[in-house]
């Protein structure tokens, strides 16, 4: 039989190969999207805002209160170790630091909506760490975009001196610091900030007139 004879049949095994392929790549496409839907529409339903929350808030978009300027010295160690979750707690005031305002709106104020999901990330990363457990946590992975943006909103331009890392060359005995391995700790540097006292006091006084 010649060439010509046998070229339909080829092209129809290359032609049955490709539909199968097709097939083959739809169905899996398919699939991923079904087992990746449920994590996406509890994502959503969990963290979505309605147009009337976002309406609310832009009525009040602060608390009616001038907070004094206050100074903050950064020091690490000393207190709010990871694995005790009641000096975290003691951060936030009852009621995870809401108020009330004019008809008895209620709202979450910044500063204590982030020190919250400071929180949920430490309890999932102890979670994480001593039980070796990969569940996702949907709350834990907002609270990164939240704490992000609030950090990226207070703009802190504190400059906190580099410090050069040394280390000694185990075969010449010389102490080698590299200018590239400069690192900023940040530790026992002031930061001027806002009276985060103030704001707990007004909060406190808020919640005592609550029904």
């Amino acid at each position: 039989m010649s060439t010509a004879n046998h070229r339909p049949i080829v092209y129809f095994v290359i032609a049955g190969l490709l539909c199968a392929s097709l097939t083959l790549n739809v169905f899996t496409y398919s699939r991923i999207r079904r087992l990746q839907a449920p994590a996406q529409s509890n994502a959503h339903s969990y963290y979505s805002v309605t147009p009337a929350d976002i309406a609310l808030a832009a009525t009040v978009p602060q608390l009616p209160l001038t907070v004094q300027p206050a100074t903050l010295k950064f020091v690490f160690g000393e207190h709010y170790n990871i694995t005790k979750p009641e000096e975290w707690a003691s951060l936030i005031p009852p009621h995870d630091g809401r108020v009330r305002l004019g008809e008895g709106a209620e709202f979450g104020v910044g500063m204590y909506q982030d020190m919250r999901c400071l929180d949920v990330i430490r309890a999932a990363f102890v979670r994480m760490r001593d039980t070796g457990s990969t569940e996702r946590d949907e709350r834990a992975e907002a609270c990164f975009g939240h704490i992000r943006q609030a950090i990226a909103c207070t703009a802190d331009i504190t400059l906190e001196p580099a410090k050069v890392k040394c280390s000694k060359d185990e075969e010449t005995g010389k102490v080698v610091c590299p200018v590239i391995s400069a690192v900023a700790t940040g530790n026992r540097v002031d930061h001027r900030c806002r009276d985060w006292n103030q704001v707990r006091a007004f909060v406190e006084e808020n919640q005592k007139s609550w029904v």
